[in-house]
C-alpha cells in the first residue's frame, strides 16, 4: 500500500530492497518487485510529485514495458503516438535529414509514443497501490548509508526526527545529484558535452496544426525543438545562446517572445519554462556491496534522442529479475555485476548516439552549418548513410550467449492465437523467462538437468506453429516462422526483460543453455533441492 507517511506516523523497518527516489526507475524498479512478493520501501525527499511536464518521449521498448504493467500505450489517457516522420531542417527551412517514424517495428509497437510524465507517474502510483508488500515513504531524506556483508542501512530525515531503515539490498534512482552514488563514492566520467537550453511546454487553448508534428529546426540563429508533449500538450526546446543569461532565458516574456512564430497567450497557456543544462555523464561503477545505483543516478544524457527516461526503465526491468533471483536464494549475488555490465554499455551507446545528434543541432557557425548540410543531404539521398530510426543496440556482456546469433538484442513479438484469443506475445504468454519453439517442443534439444534449472527458473516453454496445428500459440501473421528462419534456429529462450538470452539450432542449443546456465550464477542444490 503507498503511505505518505509523517513523523508521527511508522512503517516496517526492514524490508528486502530500499529504493531511494521515487520517480519512474524507482517506480517501475518496485512494481515489478513488488509484483514478485518482495518487501520494498521507496524513500523520497520531496513530500508530493513533481506536477510539471518533464520527460514527454518513449520508444517502441519502452511501449512493451509499460504494457507488461498493464499500461496500454495505444490506450492510455497519459500517451500520444503519431505515424510521422521526424525532420531535421536548416535555417532555410531545406529538409537536411528525415527518419521514418511510421507504423510498428518488430517489437510490436509504434515507434515512439510522447506522453506528460506526471500523469504517467500518477498511473505507476495506482499500479504501486495493489501491492501491500510496497511502502513509499515521502518527505523523509536520506542523509546517511551504512552496509556490512549482510544487509544496507540508511538514516533518513523528515527535518524533525531521523530513522534507520535496513534492507538486504538498496538501489539509489535518486536523479543526477544523487545522495547513494556520492555516498558510495562512484566516480562519473563528464563528456563534456554541456549546453543550456530553454525548456517551454503549453497546454493549446485552440487547436494547433503544423507541417510536422516533430521538427528540429538546425538553425544557427538558434536551434530550436518542436514536438508533442502527450495528449493536449506540446513543447518547445531553444538553444541558450553564447552571451545570453539563462536567468533571464527563463523568464515567461522570453518564452513568449520566442513562440510568438506559433502561439499567443491568447492560443495557448503557458505550463512550464525553465532553462536545462543538458549532459552528458555515466558512473563507471553501478554497485558497491549491496547497494546499486541506476536511472540518472547512474547515467545522464542529451534529450536529442529521447533516451533519458528510457534508459532509466530498462535499468529498472533489468535489475528487478536479477534481484528477484538473488533475493529467492536461487542465483549468488555476483549475478547482480552484470546488470552494471550490460547495461553501462547499452547507455553508453544511447549517449554518444544523443551526443551525435546533438553535435548536428548545436551547430551557430555558417561555414560549419553548411558542411553539416552537405553531409546530411548525402545521407538523406543514400538511406544507408542515415542513423537508425529506432535504433537497438546489443547489450554489453552478461548473462547471454555472445556466440549465438541475436542474443543480447531486444526480442521480437508477433501476434498469435492462444487458448482462444489473438494478440501480442507479451500479452497472451506468461511475464517471465519464455522459451520459444517452431513446429517442435525446444526442451526435447535438451537433457533433463537442464529442464530442472529452466524449471527454477519458471520458464514458460511455447511451441509456435502454422494456424490450425497443434500447438502452444498459433503464428497467425508467419511472423515468428520468418524470424526462425532468418536466424536459422530452433529455439529461442527470452529473458523477462523480453532480451533473446539465447537462440540455437537444435543440435547447438544444449551447449547454449550450458553457457547462459552459468552466466546466472545458480546456487547449487542436491537431487533434493536442498543448497
Amino acid at each position: 500500500m503507498i503511505r505518505n507517511l509523517t513523523a508521527e506516523k511508522t512503517a516496517d523497518e526492514t524490508s528486502d530492497v530500499l529504493i531511494v527516489g521515487a520517480g519512474p526507475t524507482g517506480k517501475l524498479l518496485a512494481l515489478h518487485l513488488g509484483r514478485r512478493g518482495h518487501r520494498v520501501t521507496i524513500v523520497e525527499r520531496h513530500p508530493s510529485a513533481y506536477a510539471l511536464p518533464r520527460a514527454v518521449a518513449f520508444d517502441d521498448e519502452i511501449a512493451r514495458v509499460l504494457a507488461d504493467i498493464g499500461i496500454d500505450p495505444d490506450d492510455d489517457r497519459a500517451i500520444e503516438y503519431l505515424d510521422e516522420w521526424y525532420y531535421l531542417i536548416n535555417g532555410a527551412g531545406e529538409r537536411i535529414a528525415a527518419l521514418d517514424w511510421t507504423g510498428r517495428t518488430a517489437a510490436g509497437w509504434h515507434c515512439h509514443y510522447f506522453f506528460n510524465q506526471p500523469d504517467l507517474e500518477e498511473r505507476f502510483t495506482e499500479l504501486l497501490d495493489a501491492f501491500a508488500s510496497v511502502t513509499v515513504l515521502r518527505g523523509w531524506e536520506a542523509v546517511g548509508l551504512e552496509q556490512d556483508t549482510r544487509q544496507v542501512r540508511i538514516t533518513c530525515t523528515d527535518g524533525k526526527v531521523h530513522r534507520t531503515l535496513s534492507a538486504s539490498y538498496l538501489v539509489g534512482a535518486d536523479g543526477a545529484n544523487s545522495f547513494v552514488r556520492a555516498a558510495l563514492e562512484l566516480p562519473i566520467t563528464d563528456l563534456g558535452f554541456h549546453y543550456d537550453w530553454l525548456i517551454v511546454d503549453i497546454r493549446p487553448r485552440t487547436p494547433l496544426k503544423f507541417e510536422s508534428s516533430i521538427l528540429q529546426i538546425c538553425d544557427t540563429a538558434r536551434p530550436t525543438t518542436l514536438m508533442p508533449a502527450g495528449p493536449g500538450r506540446r513543447r518547445w526546446e531553444f538553444m541558450v545562446l553564447p552571451g545570453e543569461d539563462p536567468g533571464t532565458m527563463a523568464t515567461e516574456a522570453v518564452a513568449w517572445k520566442l513562440l510568438q512564430p506559433w502561439v499567443t497567450p491568447a492560443t495557448a497557456l503557458l505550463e512550464r519554462h525553465t532553462v536545462w543544462r543538458f549532459q552528458a555523464k555515466w558512473a563507471e561503477s553501478w554497485r558497491r556491496g549491496r547497494a546499486l545505483i541506476a536511472g540518472d543516478a547512474a547515467h545522464l544524457m542529451p534529450p536529442f534522442a529521447g533516451q533519458g527516461m528510457c534508459a532509466g526503465l530498462r535499468d529498472a526491468v533489468s535489475l528487478a529479475w536479477r534481484l528477484d533471483l538473488v533475493l529467492r536464494g536461487e542465483s549468488q549475488p555476483d549475478l547482480l555485476d552484470s546488470f552494471v555490465e550490460e547495461r553501462k554499455t547499452h547507455v553508453r551507446y544511447f549517449v554518444q548516439f544523443s551526443i551525435d545528434i546533438g553535435k548536428a543541432v548545436c551547430v551557430l557557425d555558417p561555414a560549419e552549418a553548411q558542411s553539416r548540410d552537405t553531409a546530411m543531404k548525402a545521407a538523406l539521398e543514400n538511406p544507408s548513410l542515415a542513423p537508425p530510426a529506432v535504433p537497438h543496440p546489443s547489450l554489453g556482456p552478461g548473462v547471454w550467449v555472445r556466440s549465438d546469433i541475436g542474443a543480447g538484442q531486444l526480442s521480437r513479438q508477433g501476434m498469435v492465437r492462444m487458448s482462444g484469443k489473438s494478440g501480442r506475445l507479451d500479452a497472451l504468454a506468461d511475464r517471465g523467462w519464455q522459451l520459444l519453439g517452431y513446429g517442435a517442443d525446444p526442451l526435447s534439444y535438451i537433457t533433463s538437468a537442464q529442464r530442472a534449472h529452466l524449471a527454477r527458473l519458471g520458464v514458460q516453454t511455447l511451441v509456435l506453429g502454422e494456424p490450425g496445428s497443434r500447438c502452444d500459440a498459433e503464428d497467425i501473421e508467419g511472423f515468428y516462422e520468418c524470424w526462425f528462419k532468418e536466424w536459422q534456429v530452433d529455439a529461442i529462450l527470452i529473458r523477462p526483460d523480453r532480451y533473446v538470452a539465447a537462440a540455437a539450432p537444435a543440435d547447438r542449443f544444449g551447449a547454449s543453455l550450458d553457457a547462459l546456465l552459468e552466466s546466472l550464477r545458480l546456487v547449487a542444490r542436491d537431487a533434493t533441492g536442498q543448497v
